[in-house]
């Protein structure tokens, strides 16, 4: 396996053909192919994916919503985000390299209460609240070789949040 880096996968299903190109951080081309399915869609498309995994790693991507009750609830999550602005080393096993907060817009993005930690090993970990409930919103994204690296990450890293957040 390659060393965890990002790429950016596509992949294309047609009427007759699966197409996949794999582009690397600098956007060059590393990997295509393009096959007849032969009505083996599902199947194939599968296959495509798992051969990619192997060969480029393995992305998981989760969302995680705690909910708060009651008018306690919205001051409670203030106090989260307050906390999680103020900075973290660690979350989980995997150390913050960098914190991006959106509150006075970012990257030609309006203000928003995001906060998106950037963690090594090519994961990230975003906190919002909910717009529209009493909620906060943590989406996971982990990069590993492989899916049981990557699903023992992830899980490691909502752990880590679940204690933070209680």
């Amino acid at each position: 396996v390659k060393s965890i880096m990002s790429y950016k996968i596509g992949l294309d299903i047609g009427s007759t053909t699966i197409k996949a190109v794999v582009l690397n951080e600098r956007d060059e081309i590393v990997y295509k192919s393009y096959q007849r399915h032969r009505s083996r869609v599902r199947e194939m498309a599968l296959e495509k994916l798992e051969e990619l995994y192997r060969t480029y790693g393995f992305c998981l991507n989760t969302l995680h919503s705690y909910e708060f009750d009651g008018s306690a609830g919205f001051a409670k999550m203030q106090e989260i985000m307050k906390a999680f602005r103020a900075g973290l080393t660690h979350i989980g096993p995997k150390k913050v390299e960098r914190c991006l907060d959106y509150a006075d817009g970012l990257d030609g993005l309006p203000k928003s209460d995001v906060l998106k930690f950037l963690l090594e090993d090519n994961c990230s970990v975003v906190i919002r609240p909910s717009g529209t409930e009493p909620k906060l919103k943590a989406y996971i994204s982990v990069s590993a070789p492989d899916r049981a690296e990557a699903a023992a990450a992830e899980s490691r890293i909502a752990e880590s949040l679940k204690e933070i957040i209680k």
